[in-house]
């Protein structure tokens, strides 16, 4: 997720085009949660540097196609009054130019940080996996190379994957789009996970 909730002074009772129609010029972030404007708060380097590996790595096998990739700017509709900001997605419908929702989404992904991620894969997790058109949702962690996707099977029935390791990939065959997590983490460090050292002195167990 690109933003934290921030709800201080929540704005409430409004209307998914009186949402789209005052958010337009500014600058902070916001999403429409049952009609309660809230305002979001942004999200470390590693998350963006994440955000912009895997738009360059969407959008070239996408190029020429009925597919589009989308950023963070564009709202999904998970609800009358609900209209969520996901980190990126792939868009198949036919939007217009100046659109602020995606018409028809196939992929959306959230950059899990540590204060969302539990937010990320309950709540929008439910609210994602009830759109009709959704084939793919995927949660990509900020501090290990791991994602966890989650898509439909033949019967439409949701089905998750579990990948890790830098040298794994993600397979979104209905997208003809495959990412390798090499590219998704390219020119980020991660830090070492840490041991435990035995104290000397200390007794082995027998």
């Amino acid at each position: 997720m690109v933003f934290c909730v921030m709800r201080s002074s929540p704005i409430q009772n409004v209307s998914p085009d009186q949402f789209l129609t005052w958010i337009v010029g500014r600058e902070q972030r916001f999403e429409l949660v049952e009609g309660e404007v809230v305002m979001m708060a942004g999200a470390g380097r590693r998350h963006d540097a994440i955000v912009v590996n895997l738009i360059a790595a969407l959008h070239p096998q996408l190029r020429g196609g009925p597919c589009q990739t989308f950023t963070g700017d564009t709202y999904v509709a998970t609800s009358p009054t609900t209209r969520r900001m996901p980190d990126l997605g792939v868009d198949c419908g036919k939007p217009d130019d100046d659109a602020l929702v995606a018409d028809q989404p196939a992929l959306l992904v959230e950059v899990l940080s540590p204060t969302t991620s539990g937010f990320d894969v309950t709540v929008k997790l439910a609210e994602y996996q009830a759109l009709i058109s959704l084939d793919y949702i995927l949660f990509v962690d900020t501090e290990r190379p791991n994602a966890h996707l989650y898509f439909r099977g033949d019967d439409r029935r949701w089905q998750n994957e579990v990948i890790k390791g830098i040298d794994a990939s993600i397979a979104l065959p209905k997208l003809k789009v495959e990412l390798q997590l090499a590219d998704i983490y390219d020119g980020l460090p991660f830090r070492p996970r840490p041991t435990l050292v035995e104290g000397e002195g200390s007794e082995r167990p027998s």
